[in-house]
């Protein structure tokens, strides 16, 4: 019995809404009779998503504001989901992120009123909880949005998901606002508000469709960013620390302040024989042997210490340590290559006082790494090969470092 506008893309068609109703008349408590009218956009406006009234523009831009001004996005949008519950009246709000390629969902993040009985998310989510969010795209059937306000709703959703709503009512639910959070058309999960103030499904459903869209855009941003980060520091085949990362690190520790100095190990890592696997089994072959030796390094040092410096070398650097620290870590890694069958590792260490001669430190473990490797081959020259790893003059070495970026 209230004027409504609303602008909505949904899933089943290319085109965008423009709708309107215009309540009527009524008869008794059941018939009720409204003007609808509907423009058909075959692309987005912006203007019909801002034409909003004053108070849902505000709770918009309150939306945009906070989370484009954050430096930590998870606490904000914890903060963004209790406004979204206080606008609904609703005893709990939640986001639910869906990631596709691994069938798994988190949460976002919620927000519960006082006193509420409702269990956190946490509680429900198991491997086969993918397969619940996933139905819920049929359940809205192809709208941009599931309102249901009262037991008459409800009864649609148990004959449409009979499963989600025995898992619902189970829970404590009576009715529901669902929302998709979409970003460049693509489904990043949804966001819900359960046993909320019925009488305000106008106004939730106007301010939802348009926060929901800034926020669908911001998850977006949020999970892109991460990933680039991610692809910028990780080396992809072994989940290491990139070389890229190294180098910032490195860099990091040179140019600390005098009362930030420690002690600082560097352990060089290199993989005896990854030519010769190469040459014998295939490339396939020779990454199964670089993810085993990165495998048997996370046996004794955190991933974030480890670096992949270059094809088959890796690094360690650890800061607040001493040189009987550093042997121990360096026989520790040789015990763990036990579990990894051909992994064999050439290894040199070295400690510097003041972290910020950390170069200097790699410069030591590098050398001394090559020793041990041309010790390696003297013990099995059969896996000497001659080209790649023929003893190195100091010559050869001096070239070496200069090539590197992080003895620069």
């Amino acid at each position: 019995k209230k004027c409504l506008h609303s602008y909505a893309h949904p899933d089943r068609l290319p085109v965008w809404f423009n709708m309107l109703f215009i309540p009527l008349d009524s008869e008794g408590d059941d018939l009720h009779y409204c003007l609808y009218m509907m423009e058909i956009n075959f692309e987005q406006d912006t203007e019909n998503m801002s034409n909003i009234s004053s108070g849902t523009a505000t709770s918009v831009l309150d939306t945009c504001i906070r989370l484009r001004g954050t430096n930590d996005f998870k606490a904000t949008m914890k903060d963004v989901l209790k406004g979204i519950r206080d606008l609904c009246e609703a005893e709990h709000c939640c986001i639910l992120i869906m990631n596709d390629m691994e069938r798994s969902c988190s949460v976002l993040g919620e927000a519960f009123a006082d006193n509420s009985k409702l269990l956190p998310m946490e509680h429900y989510i198991n491997d086969d909880f993918y397969d619940i969010a996933e139905s819920w795209a049929g359940t809205i059937a192809g709208s941009n949005c599931l309102i249901a306000k009262n037991e008459q709703d409800m009864e649609v959703v148990k004959e449409r998901n009979p499963v989600w709503y025995e898992s619902l009512t189970a829970a404590g639910a009576y009715n529901i606002v669902l929302f998709p959070l979409k970003s460049r058309n693509q489904l990043m999960g949804y966001m819900w508000a359960l046993n909320f103030n019925s009488e305000r499904s106008a106004k939730i459903k106007e301010t939802l469709e348009v926060t929901t869209f800034i926020i669908g855009s911001e998850i977006g941003n949020y999970f892109l960013v991460d990933r680039l980060k991610m692809l910028s520091s990780k080396d992809l085949l072994t989940g290491v620390m990139n070389r890229n990362e190294m180098n910032n690190y490195v860099d990091r520790l040179c140019h600390a302040e005098e009362k930030e100095q420690t002690t600082v190990g560097v352990i060089f890592s290199d993989v005896n024989g990854l030519k010769e696997v190469n040459d014998l089994e295939g490339h396939n072959a020779g990454d199964r042997l670089l993810k085993n030796a990165a495998n048997a390094l996370r046996e004794v040092f955190d991933e974030k210490d480890i670096f992949r410096a270059g094809g088959d070398e890796f690094s360690i650097i650890l800061t607040g340590i001493d040189q009987t620290e550093l042997d121990t870590k360096i026989e520790a890694i040789r015990k763990a290559c036990e579990k990894y069958g051909n992994v064999v590792f050439a290894i040199g260490g070295a400690i510097e006082e003041d972290s910020r001669n950390v170069r200097m430190a790699l410069r030591k473990a590098d050398e001394n790494m090559y020793e041990d490797k041309r010790l390696y081959y003297e013990k099995h020259p059969e896996k000497m090969n001659e080209k790649r790893h023929r003893a190195k003059t100091e010559e050869e070495l001096d070239e070496k470092f200069r090539e590197r970026t992080y003895f620069r």
